[in-house]
């Protein structure tokens, strides 16, 4: 049915979630009809703007009869939320990371399979052109065996102080790992199966914030592959963008690296050299959607209407949060953790 509609809700309306609404309504496949916030005021909003219906509570959505729901809830309360909506028979697109508990990934997934309904979780970097570039070239064994690597992603300490209001109960590791483990192993196609990492706790707990200022971890591939990913949450505000972003795997016959600290236009002003972070919402001059960003969402709503296969299922969620959940053990027992899953 190519020509139908798809009615599509979003639970969570923070600045990521306003971001998949946006994305909905500016689809020519989709409509928002419902929007849903714990803040009364935030979905009134948001409705408004969308000329959509609006509740603050989640099982006003799993009673609806939208086709699909945006899950962008705070990282910590993905699995409540997300099992009501799928016990409903609710296709489910959950933001990364699906979970922060390996046991309530395993809850997502099974459920999922047992109401058979759709299981999604947004991975961006999977549909960023840069890495989709470096997926070919390894895919046409130009690469050659992958062997080692080094993953960076880091944000301001901005984030953690002042754009979340949750930041204690998350950490670099879950809100910056998910991205950078998730597209590491989609890029070589191998397994983890072991990770040994280290971490530290002193500039953001010294300021009243409970989270990791940074963490470093060694992930061994099922095939031989190691990678290094790292993440912190305290680069000075005054760095270029609001991300230091990197990455480098060395193959058995070519390196590739991407860098992406200085994306979009540079901007000479009176007082220095600036480097605006690409705002939310982009669209071309002609209002249509512009970035990757949106991908994700757009073939959310073709999987449902089309069933097309997932580009990034439940389970790929539930491993990622199995590599952090055990470099999360390795750090606190200072030894080499298997990730089982």
């Amino acid at each position: 049915m190519a020509d139908r509609i798809a009615k599509m809700a979003v639970v969570g309306l923070g600045m990521w979630g306003r971001n998949h609404v946006f994305s909905y309504d500016n689809y020519h496949r989709s409509e928002v009809v419902l929007v849903c916030d714990v803040n009364e005021e935030q979905a009134k909003k948001v409705a408004a703007k969308f000329d959509c219906d609006w509740t603050t509570d989640v099982n006003d959505v799993a009673s609806s009869d939208v086709d699909g729901v945006t899950v962008a809830t705070p990282d910590f309360l993905h699995h409540e939320v997300g099992m009501t909506l799928i016990e409903a028979g609710k296709n489910c697109l959950i933001e990364k990371p699906l979970t922060t508990k390996l046991s309530e990934a395993r809850d997502l997934v099974d459920a999922a399979d047992r109401k058979g309904v759709l299981l999604m979780v947004p991975f961006l970097s999977r549909f960023n052109p840069k890495y989709n570039m470096a997926k070919d070239r390894i895919e046409s064994g130009q690469f050659g065996e992958p062997i080692f690597g080094y993953h960076r992603l880091s944000d301001w300490i901005w984030v953690a102080t002042d754009m979340l209001s949750w930041a204690g109960n998350s950490g670099p590791e879950w809100f910056l790992f998910p991205h950078s483990m998730d597209i590491v192993r989609w890029l070589i196609g191998q397994e983890p199966v072991e990770v040994y990492a280290k971490g530290t706790k002193k500039v953001l707990k010294g300021m009243g914030i409970d989270a990791y200022d940074a963490i470093q971890a060694v992930v061994t591939f099922d095939k031989g592959c190691f990678v290094t990913f790292e993440a912190s949450w305290i680069v000075p505000n005054g760095y270029a963008n609001i991300t230091d972003h990197q990455m480098t795997l060395y193959g058995s016959k070519e390196k590739v690296f991407l860098h992406d600290d200085y994306p979009g236009v540079a901007i000479s002003t009176p007082e220095r050299m600036d480097y605006p972070w690409l705002p939310l919402e982009q669209v071309d001059r002609w209002g249509r959607c512009s970035s990757f960003m949106y991908e994700s969402m757009r073939q959310f709503v073709d999987c449902i209407l089309d069933g097309k296969e997932l580009p990034a299922t439940g389970m790929d969620g539930l491993i990622a949060t199995a590599m952090i959940e055990a470099t999360l053990e390795s750090v606190e027992s200072g030894q080499p953790t298997p990730i089982a899953y």
